[in-house]
């Protein structure tokens, strides 16, 4: 769901319209336009509770039924259960492009028992480029500054820290 809601952040601070929900939300109801990003689990070769819907209805659409509609996966999973490891993301990764559908970029699978979260961003590095090249809308970087502003503290604050037995810091490096 982090994952999930970064994108949708990330696409608003872009100026696009986003929306998070469970897959269920969208059961039967998928539009034919615009780009949908499935962020999904297996959890023992089954879909999460709020997919089960989805992924009956889904592995059931009429070829070219959702054609227009532009779509990205990312599975989560663990490779320790090695028979079911992303079973759910490739399903619904399949199911989409036979009903017509069209994937921007390959589905990125994230691996709990290794890199999870770097996968997640090797995968991520290339979405908003695919999408940009899929929809012919350029998708402009989010501006990179200070996450913090610092202040310097006057020399009165002296006494309220040495009263609350706080500690001056020196930021080495900040990323």
């Amino acid at each position: 769901e982090a994952f999930a809601r970064r994108i949708a952040g990330d696409a608003a601070a872009r100026g696009f319209a986003a929306e998070v929900a469970t897959l269920d939300d969208h059961a039967g109801d998928l539009p034919t336009s615009g780009t949908m990003v499935v962020v999904t689990a297996s959890y023992n070769g089954e879909p999460p509770d709020n997919a089960r819907r989805f992924a009956e209805w889904i592995s059931n659409v009429p070829p070219d039924s959702l054609a227009g509609l532009r779509f990205a996966v990312f599975g989560c999973g663990n490779r320790d259960w090695a028979q079911t490891y992303q079973a759910v993301p490739r399903a619904l990764d399949e199911a989409l492009a036979r009903a017509g559908a069209e994937a921007i970029l390959p589905r990125g699978e994230g691996d709990a028992r290794a890199d999870f979260f770097g996968d997640f961003e090797a995968w991520y590095t290339r979405f908003w480029a695919a999408l940009g090249a899929e929809t012919g809308v350029d998708a402009p970087a989010l501006a990179r500054g200070p996450l913090y502003e610092v202040e310097v503290a006057p020399a009165a604050i002296g006494d309220f820290v040495r009263q609350n037995r706080l500690d001056y810091v020196t930021v080495f490096e900040n990323r």
